[in-house]
């Protein structure tokens, strides 16, 4: 009995056994198969649709086994709503980038979002993740996307931004846009040679564009270019019934002398010109009635007179067919050199870039408010770099401002008198957000001089010259590619250069001597402290307060023989003046020359500063003689003996 019993019970514990291993086989298979890649027909097919069919028929059970997370799980929160479970931060941000993705498959939208991962706490979080488990992989993904529809700011708009540098306009369509920059580009185009293209760069999910222009195909501009040539045949033909008739003109004169040699009884005078109309024909008529008057029709007197005139009017009209036919010879080597002349390319001078992008719909601007933005003039801040010559009016000019608006922008500019060469200016300068750039090549032919020689002798004092040799002046035919900027020239470049004559340079003897003067050393000499005893010890210089980085000019010529640092003085320049005469300038920032240079009385020599034993930007200013340092004040004013 009690074996029948032990027998009884193996039996059935093998029984149980093999009915709990064949359920579980049947629950785990399908997770098991997805894991190892062994799949069903449905899950083989590539549809996403098919995908999610299969996937909600498969088994509840180990559906939920699947999702079975141990450990900490991870909150999708986007927008402070908590939309998905995740088993980490990293699969949460990889779900949600894939989510991103196919949400723009149809273009990009909007979303105002803002996505945080955080793991879960069981007691806070209890009730806002109720009901909601861990999701991996296409699942996880689905749910994110399913979420962002929520998200979606639906009161925007497509539409294209242009940026110009800083610049931005948006248009509402590409069309607009492209119509807009070739209306720009069109007013300076006026053979519509170039088109404005826009070239989307690869491997970037925004549509983003540059904006280039190239030249038309050939067909395009066949038409211009046989306007333009036969407008060359009929200024060719012109050119040869001018000859004809120049040569026909001859004929006659030679014909008209002859009959006049031949005419018996009276010696006609020729006269200069032949075939003149008007007062010059009545003149001329009436002076050669009065020599035939005064004149005897014959003898050996008035032969040679005759003879004599004949001879000098002959070499004169071979001195003008001379003088013709060399400016003819230099037309046709200036036509020759300017065969390729003319526009090689009408663009944007900005890099211009245009983004698809989702705005409201304030934002968005019409065709012809964009046009007139981009094209639309302003004033702009810039620079002027005085140059030789310069006077207030003058830079006035150049820049389109008035001198009051010049001294307005700088302060300590109330005359002439403050300018000096290499001053750096405030300025204003129109200019609009989209600048045409316009290149030419130009030939043209102009007289020419060579750069003056210059020959220091040291036994001339400075500003003192002496012209060696006359220069002469030289005449060339030059082709330069010259960039214009909205019909202002910012560019020239010179492609070729034929020399017909050449120039001779003037050579001038120039004074390296010093004169014995001094000048203020910057400009608005506002001393803070005079040279002289202060404290119980001497102030060896004089002090004039200056922010850093003004300009600091050398008072007198003479050779650097400092430039660096030198003890309380900070940064230093010395100049040695070649008799005995130190200039010495300390506390300075930067140096715009350098130990052995030989700087002119004015030439910038470094820029002001607050450097060594120096309580506020300024400059120190002093004068040494024979190595003692002396007040710079009569100097500086001249009165010193």
């Amino acid at each position: 009995m009690k074996k029948f019993k032990f027998k009884t019970r193996m039996q059935w514990g093998w029984f149980k056994a093999a009915l709990i291993g064949t359920g579980l086989a049947v629950l785990l298979t399908p997770a098991l198969g997805r894991s190892l890649g062994i799949t069903n027909v449905a899950l083989k097919q590539d549809n996403h649709s098919a995908k999610k069919e299969s996937a909600n028929k498969e088994n509840p059970v180990s559906s939920l086994l699947g999702n079975i997370s141990f450990g900490s799980k991870v909150k999708v929160i986007i927008n402070g709503d908590i939309v998905a479970l995740a088993k980490s931060e990293e699969a949460g941000a990889a779900a949600f980038k894939e989510a991103r993705l196919a949400y723009n498959k149809q273009g990009v939208r909007i979303l105002d979002i803002d996505v945080e991962y955080e793991e879960v706490d069981k007691e806070k979080d209890a009730d806002r993740i109720k009901g909601m488990r861990v999701l991996k992989d296409e699942a996880l993904t689905d749910k994110i996307l399913a979420s962002l529809e929520t998200y979606e700011d639906k009161d925007k708009e497509l539409a294209y931004t242009m940026r110009i540098d800083d610049y931005t306009v948006t248009v509402d369509s590409m069309e607009n846009l492209v119509a807009v920059l070739e209306q720009a580009q069109g007013q300076y185009d006026t053979e519509n040679r170039f088109q404005v293209n826009l070239v989307e760069p690869q491997g970037q999910n925004v549509q983003m564009y540059e904006v280039g222009v190239s030249e038309k195909e050939a067909d395009s501009t066949e038409e211009s270019k046989e306007t333009s040539e036969s407008a060359a045949n009929e200024a060719s033909e012109e050119s040869q019934t001018d000859d004809t008739e120049n040569v026909t003109s001859e004929e006659e004169q030679t014909t008209s002398q002859q009959d006049a040699t031949e005419t018996g009884g009276v010696t006609m005078l020729p006269s200069t010109k032949v075939g003149l109309t008007g007062k010059n024909s009545d003149e001329q008529a009436a002076s050669n009635e009065e020599n035939s008057d005064e004149k005897p029709a014959s003898g050996e007197e008035n032969s040679d007179e005759k003879e004599n005139e004949q001879d000098e009017e002959k070499s004169e009209e071979d001195s003008e067919k001379k003088e013709d036919k060399k400016e003819q010879e230099s037309n046709s080597e200036v036509a020759a050199q300017a065969a390729n002349d003319g526009v090689k390319y009408v663009g944007f001078s900005e890099n211009i870039q245009v983004m698809q992008t989702y705005v409201d719909k304030s934002q968005i601007k019409d065709k012809e408010t964009t046009y007139t933005e981009i094209t639309e003039q302003k004033d702009e801040p810039d620079i002027y770099v005085v140059e030789p010559g310069d006077y207030l009016d003058l830079i006035a000019k150049k820049n389109n401002m008035t001198v009051e608006q010049i001294k307005e922008l700088n302060p300590g500019i109330e005359s002439d008198e403050n300018l000096y060469y290499d001053d750096r200016l405030n300025v204003t300068v129109p200019t609009a957000a989209v600048q045409i750039l316009v290149k030419k090549q130009e030939t043209y032919e102009e007289a020419y001089y060579e750069d003056v020689v210059y020959e220091d002798d040291a036994d001339m004092y400075i500003g003192e010259t002496e012209v060696v040799q006359e220069g002469t002046e030289g005449k060339h035919i030059v082709t330069d590619l010259v960039t214009y900027k909205n019909d202002i020239e910012s560019d020239r470049e010179q492609l070729e250069e034929n020399v017909e004559v050449a120039a001779v340079a003037q050579i001038v003897k120039r004074g390296t001597k010093s004169k014995p003067t001094y000048m203020y050393p910057v400009t608005n000499w506002n001393v803070t402290s005079n040279f002289g005893y202060r404290w119980g010890r001497l102030h060896a210089g004089t002090d004039v307060g200056v922010p850093v980085g003004t300009t600091v000019r050398a008072s007198r010529a003479g050779k650097v023989i400092t430039a660096g640092w030198v003890g309380g003085y900070g940064n230093c320049v010395m100049i040695d003046h070649g008799d005995g005469v130190w200039t010495v300038y300390g506390h300075l920032s930067e140096f715009s020359t350098s130990v052995g240079s030989y700087v002119e009385q004015g030439e910038q020599i470094a820029l002001s500063g607050n450097t060594g034993r120096s309580t506020g930007p300024h400059l120190h200013f002093e004068i040494r003689v024979n190595g003692s340092a002396t007040d710079a004040t009569p100097y500086l004013e001249g009165t010193a003996n």
